[in-house]
């Protein structure tokens, strides 16, 4: 009963949880689209995020305390960074630091709060339009778990939730690793990421049944809007076959009807850690949308190389091989060293991946800290360090001996939050500019063409909305870079509308085709420069 307050709190971004439908330049029924590709959405480690008792850790009070950074819900406010989703890494009981190994599945995590806390941050979202999925591990459990610990019993009530073998079979595992079957109590147990973590059987109709009602929990009970779900290319194994087995996608499509018949507006994006084409398979077979890996490895080339050499064909295949709009966009999340430090710590550059990402088709995600520069490299622990608000966050216990490089004393948000040439303000620009066109939510894409192979420019188009992008990738100004649009459904006259960037801009002259050639909306390209116009007409 929450969406009636929750579509009221988001109507001031124009974004309604029905599908939309509009009318295409080229008078074509255009995709359908969903309430998710709306939405920007941010990645939160809650043990990491902000801690609201004092104790060193992070929880879910923290979180409903930073919610107006994130959206105040106040369309005539512009100091709040403007997502209107997020996502929650593992808030489940769990033993360890991130929550990846679930003891209790019905239970929040006791160092984060109560059950009645995450229904309390739930409220507070949605009173602000923003809407929360949370991290769903489906493929494993801890084997702390009491399922587990009853399954080392043969014959038990769980012996066959999980995956045994009399002897150690020979296999290695789906990325090569040579350990995947594990000892306990004279027999062997699969798990395909470590021995902590025992992969559950989800060909078993009674472990299935238990993720059923489990999700059925978290939607219904809890209030849930959707669910990131974790390592799905590993959820079933055929013989050999230990990653996206067929049986993985046939039991996909039933549990997305499961998932339907509780909540057809509920979101799943699943992680499939591979290529464009694999993941496609995944997105017509049972998840909403998934990350596109591809994608974000060619974005952060691209702002790192200045150079528009890869990242078109890339951008090009998802927008090919997925359907429009249903796939998820990211640079890098907790399991990847961060954006800042992809970028040699270099700001503009950051400035420049934060623009491809939110200008760009697909459902965006950024992770915490993004916003500010923050850096960290692997190992994992140092890629989740506290969220640096204002410099003076200490060191978690997590990482502790990790040695840990941070930048919270000239990266954080109080530094940040009212320059208006940082980054966190470039990426609140941007958010909001992406809530205020349609053309840069759910638009079609059509690359454009440049003399210069530092600039990726490309044309959005929704109904009459038809918004320009050009983004100098280098570091030097550019004045030859003519734009070329072999079509854009375009007609003359056109007025171009600068809405991001500096400078006065010209209009183009719209050939036969229907595009451009030889166009040169600003005469000179900064470096590392963002411009986002409106051609109307």
């Amino acid at each position: 009963m929450w969406r009636t307050g929750f579509i009221v709190g988001v109507l001031w971004l124009g974004l309604l949880v029905a599908p939309i439908s509009a009318q295409d330049v080229s008078d074509q029924v255009e995709a359908e689209t969903y309430w998710w590709n709306d939405r920007v959405f941010y990645e939160i480690f809650v043990r990491s995020f902000a801690d609201s008792d004092g104790d060193g850790i992070g929880d879910l009070q923290g979180v409903i305390s930073k919610l107006d950074y994130l959206n105040d819900g106040d369309p005539t406010t512009t100091d709040d960074l403007g997502v209107t989703g997020i996502w929650l890494m593992p808030i489940m009981e769990s033993p360890s630091y991130h929550g990846y190994d679930v003891t209790d599945y019905l239970r929040v995590e006791p160092d984060y709060g109560t059950n009645e806390d995450f229904k309390a941050l739930i409220a507070a979202a949605h009173e602000r339009g923003i809407a929360v999925i949370i991290d769903l591990v489906l493929n494993h459990t801890s084997r702390e778990h009491p399922w587990f610990r009853d399954a080392q019993t043969r014959g038990s009530q769980h012996d066959s939730w999980y995956r045994w073998s009399l002897t150690k079979p020979s296999q290695r595992g789906p990325w090569g690793q040579p350990e995947i079957w594990y000892p306990a109590n004279g027999r062997y147990y699969y798990a395909v990421f470590w021995d902590g973590m025992p992969d559950l059987n989800l060909k078993n109709p009674a472990v299935t049944q238990a993720m059923y009602d489990v999700a059925g929990y978290w939607l219904e009970e809890m209030g849930v809007d959707g669910f990131r779900m974790d390592a799905v290319r590993y959820y079933t194994e055929d013989g050999d076959v230990l990653a996206s087995a067929d049986s993985t996608f046939t039991w996909l499509k039933f549990w997305n009807a499961y998932i339907d018949s509780i909540n057809p507006d509920a979101f799943t994006v699943g992680e499939i850690w591979t290529n464009t084409i694999e993941v496609s398979k995944y997105v017509q077979n049972g998840v909403d949308s998934a990350f596109e890996f591809d994608l974000a490895r060619a974005m952060l080339d691209a702002a790192k190389n200045g150079s528009n050499l890869g990242i078109g064909p890339i951008q090009g295949r998802a927008e090919r091989l997925l359907p429009e709009g249903q796939y998820s966009t990211f640079l890098t999340n907790h399991d990847q060293n961060r954006v800042m430090n992809e970028m040699g710590q270099n700001s503009d550059k950051a400035k420049v991946a934060a623009s491809l990402l939110l200008t760009a088709p697909g459902v965006p995600f950024l992770y915490y800290g993004e916003e500010i520069g923050m850096i960290g490299v692997k190992p994992d622990e140092c890629i989740r360090t506290p969220m640096q608000w204002d410099g003076t966050e200490g060191e978690s216990a997590f990482m502790a001996g990790k040695r840990c490089e941070t930048n919270g004393a000239t990266h954080n948000v109080a530094a940040q939050l009212d320059d208006p040439e940082s980054l966190l303000s470039h990426y609140r620009n941007l958010i909001r500019l992406r809530h205020e066109q349609a053309a840069l939510r759910v638009g079609d894409f059509h690359l454009v063409g440049s003399e210069a192979d530092t600039v990726y420019s490309y044309l959005r188009t929704r109904g009459d909305e038809r918004v320009l992008v050009i983004i100098n990738l280098g570091g030097q100004p550019i004045q030859d870079y003519a734009l070329k649009l072999d079509s854009g459904n375009l007609s003359n006259p056109v007025q171009a509308e600068l809405l991001f960037g500096e400078g006065s801009v010209s209009s183009p002259m719209i050939d036969i085709a229907g595009g451009f050639d030889g166009y040169l909306p600003v005469a000179e390209l900064a470096p590392y420069s963002t411009y986002v116009i409106a051609l109307e007409g």
